[in-house]
């Protein structure tokens, strides 16, 4: 009964994190929902908790009187014991000798023991219940929302409680879509390799629990990765979130602990990767979500916003320091034509090559931004005049060789680049940006493909 419970709560405790998944997250934030799914998880556990300990209190209280009922029934001064001892013979107590400690169900008269059985039951169900307290602690680090390394040094932790015997792997893309690289593995044996490709697990297509079971094979799975420990049984699971694969978990046991079944270790198999697979899904948004407050989504270059707070960073330092800054403003010569004879999109598609390939023009230090439009900026920290200018004409020569394959034809442009360095011309950062687009436009004006620098405009 006690097992059925725990299904039972294991059920709702699935359920409810389906139900999170589903709400849209215009009616509740993605945080909020693993506050939902730990609080969930702490009242069902809090009710089984009750439950068990409801049930061994009532097979103690059973236990105790009929214990005190055989007592009062039978109130002597001898003992037999119940099962015979190991040499089947009668060990009758005698009055003048001590008396020797026996087993504890040797003491029991017949009718105390199902009541004695039914208690040790109870406590075995307890001891095979699902780990909690190495789930809680790998839960807690979810929910305080930990670095990736900390979560999964705690999962790394906790596996080897939730599956024992057991041995398993978890995979994560390594950078490319087409590998799946080890993150961690436990146990004493090793069941597949370190590298392996998405198609050699059938989670990855199924979008499920795989099951093998080697000691039948009545199934297999479909599994090929799990060719090092082709043994008992194993479960593969995909780390999944909000239609995305981030990776792999699988787990192999010889034989399940006494207790323990196969459809419990496929749930538990499933409650890991689930959450873990949300979590994972939970830090990639997060990490989108700084990405696109700081990088322009086009280009893949810094924003403007970001721009005029490092610029506004990097003024300080320069007075600071007594150090120069330079800044160039990037103009597409061919960007008007290219949208009115190819459309926006050739024009976005040129943008974006620009974008890839600008930090490779510039120093490490230098930060290259999307400043408005068709411009591009890039802040150079230290450089004085020479320095920027330099720049400028590498950029520009660069650019100038770049053919873009786009569709039957090719994409190419001239730049025009207005530069303006600080102290030289300009003692804030609003007046240097100003300087830099008022040669920029003097570059533009006199027929594009090249770099102006502020200072010239004065002589």
């Amino acid at each position: 009964m006690s097992f059925f419970s725990y299904f039972l709560c294991l059920v709702f405790f699935i359920g409810g994190v389906v139900g999170a998944y589903f709400i849209p997250e215009k009616s509740l934030a993605l945080h909020l929902k693993f506050v939902m799914i730990g609080a969930w998880g702490a009242v069902l556990g809090l009710l089984y908790y009750s439950h068990c300990k409801r049930k061994f209190t009532e097979a103690e209280a059973n236990f105790t009187e009929a214990l005190n009922e055989s007592r009062n029934a039978s109130p002597k001064t001898e003992y037999v014991p119940v099962v015979p001892s190991l040499s089947d013979e009668p060990q009758p107590f005698e009055n003048n000798a001590p008396a020797k400690k026996k087993p504890f169900d040797s003491i029991l008269p017949p009718e105390a023991i199902p009541a004695a059985e039914a208690l040790k039951q109870q406590v075995n169900v307890v001891q095979h219940a699902f780990p909690l307290d190495a789930w809680n602690t790998f839960c807690k680090q979810i929910l305080k929302n930990r670095p990736f390394p900390d979560v999964v040094e705690a999962l790394e932790k906790s596996l080897p409680e939730l599956f024992p015997n057991g041995a398993g792997i978890l995979y994560m893309y390594g950078g490319v879509q087409t590998e799946l690289h080890k993150i961690l593995s436990f146990g004493d044996y090793v069941i597949s390799d370190d590298v392996i490709m998405p198609g050699e697990c059938a989670s990855y297509n199924v979008g499920d629990v795989v099951v093998s079971d080697y000691t039948s094979g009545e199934f297999t799975g479909g599994c090929t990765h799990l060719h090092h420990h082709p043994q008992g049984v194993s479960f593969c699971a995909p780390i999944e979130g909000l239609e995305e694969h981030f990776g792999i978990l699988s787990v192999q046991v010889d034989k399940f602990p006494e207790g323990d079944s196969l459809e419990f270790w496929k749930a538990k198999v499933s409650i890991v990767a689930a959450t873990f697979g949300l979590y994972v899904a939970n830090q990639n948004l997060n990490l989108r979500f700084q990405q696109h407050s700081i990088r322009d989504s086009l280009t893949g270059l810094f924003n403007r916003r970001y721009m005029e707070e490092s610029l506004r960073r990097e003024v300080a330092a320069a007075n600071r320091h007594a150090t120069p800054i330079g800044i160039i403003m990037i103009y597409p010569d061919s960007a008007e034509t290219i949208k009115t004879e190819k459309g926006n999109h050739a024009l976005e598609q040129l943008l974006w090559e620009l974008g890839q390939r600008l930090p490779g023009f510039i120093r490490t230090e230098d930060i290259p931004c999307r400043f408005d439009g068709n411009v591009l900026c890039v802040i150079l920290p230290g450089a004085d005049s020479k320095i920027t200018l330099e720049r400028a004409e590498r950029i520009r020569n660069e650019i100038s060789q770049l053919q873009i394959s786009y569709g039957d034809g090719i994409l190419a442009t001239k730049l025009s680049l207005g530069v303006a360095v600080m102290p030289d011309h300009a003692i804030d950062e609003g007046t240097l940006i100003y300087n830099a687009q008022v040669a920029l436009k003097a570059a533009l004006e006199n027929g594009g493909d090249r770099s102006v620098s502020f200072g010239d405009l004065r002589m």
